[in-house]
């Protein structure tokens, strides 16, 4: 009976063991599928952390894939002591991270994306450069409307990352000067809950404005009339073309020379006169009596209100009279 017990006892400590082997097996082969299809997280480029502790949840994201488990469990590792100083960044590079990082999570630290540098600050809070590029871009594009062309932004020299020292402050963006084609500068303020400026700083945009804008389609020489047949239109960036005429106002002749599909600027044009030399205009001559119209030969240029000499055709006398209309003046 006693050797039939100690068989039954040797039996059933056998069958533990085995079972003991099977869940170390079983441990491995689980714990080998986790190695090979393990959690990522990616380590941000800027942080605000509560303290007194920076958690890695407060620096960090989950890639695709991390299981909310995992991601409750990772987010709750205590890393370093967090600065006593709110509200001032720490840049901390990136060789000098991951050591700090394997400090504390050993080799685990293979598994998390690191940027080049983390910058971090105890409180407050903090806009990424791509959010703070983006409130940008929404704050021009309405205003670069009124520019009326096909508007592409590029350039954008902006902060790497905006941090507030308080969760309760607002950022306020504003132009230096008004919106234009090619480079602006732009204003970026820290405003708080009363209302105050406490902090700011600035950034550049470059605005390309695509337009088709009037340009000679023909070669135009000084004192030449533009008028509609000597003119084509030409699709232009105004950020490399500025002051160009847009086509309105006028009329206008040549004040210099222009080639054949080049834009007009305002310094090729100038205003046609009410009088130009060498025209036959007009001359009205009020007496107190008598009131008689003759044509006369201009020998100047005037506008309205101006004096000009003119000449009479038939006796070729001169005198200066007003101008008072388009190839018309006046002599009292």
């Amino acid at each position: 009976m006693i050797r039939t017990g100690n068989r039954r006892i040797g039996s059933i400590a056998w069958a533990a063991t085995l079972a003991c082997l099977m869940i170390l097996a079983a441990a491995a082969v689980v714990r080998a599928a986790s190695d090979r299809d393990g959690w990522r997280l990616v380590v941000r480029s800027e942080a605000c952390v509560k303290g007194p502790v920076v958690l890695l949840g407060e620096i960090a994201d989950p890639a695709p894939g991390v299981d909310k488990r995992t991601w409750k469990t990772l987010s709750g590792i205590k890393l370093w002591k967090a600065s006593s100083k709110p509200g001032r960044p720490v840049v901390i590079a990136r060789d000098r991270l991951r050591r700090v990082l394997r400090h504390y999570m050993g080799d685990r630290v293979d598994r998390l994306v690191l940027p080049m540098q983390l910058t971090v600050q105890t409180g407050g809070k903090v806009l990424s450069g791509v959010d703070l590029k983006n409130r940008v871009v929404a704050f021009l594009t309405p205003r670069a409307r009124g520019l009326k062309g096909d508007i592409e932004f590029r350039d954008l020299n902006l902060p790497s990352q905006y941090f507030f020292d308080e969760v309760t402050d607002k950022l306020v963006i504003s132009l230096h000067d008004d919106i234009r084609p090619g480079r602006n500068q732009i204003k970026l303020r820290t405003v708080n809950v009363q209302g105050r400026v406490v902090s700011g700083k600035a950034g550049t945009v470059f605005i390309d404005v695509w337009k088709a804008m009037p340009v000679a389609a023909q070669s135009l020489n000084r004192f030449e009339r533009v008028t509609q047949d000597k003119i084509g239109f030409k699709r232009v960036n105004l950020a490399y073309r500025p002051n160009l005429w847009d086509g309105t106002g006028g009329p206008w002749r040549m004040a210099r020379t222009l080639g054949r599909n080049q834009p007009f600027t305002m310094s090729h044009l100038e205003q046609v006169p009410l009088i130009e030399k060498g025209e036959r205009v007009d001359l009205v001559f009020k007496g107190k009596r008598v009131q008689l119209t003759l044509k006369v030969e201009a020998l100047g240029e005037g506008f309205m209100g101006q004096q000009v000499a003119v000449r009479n055709l038939q006796s070729k006398k001169t005198v200066l009279a007003t101008v008072i209309g388009d190839n018309l003046v006046m002599v009292r």
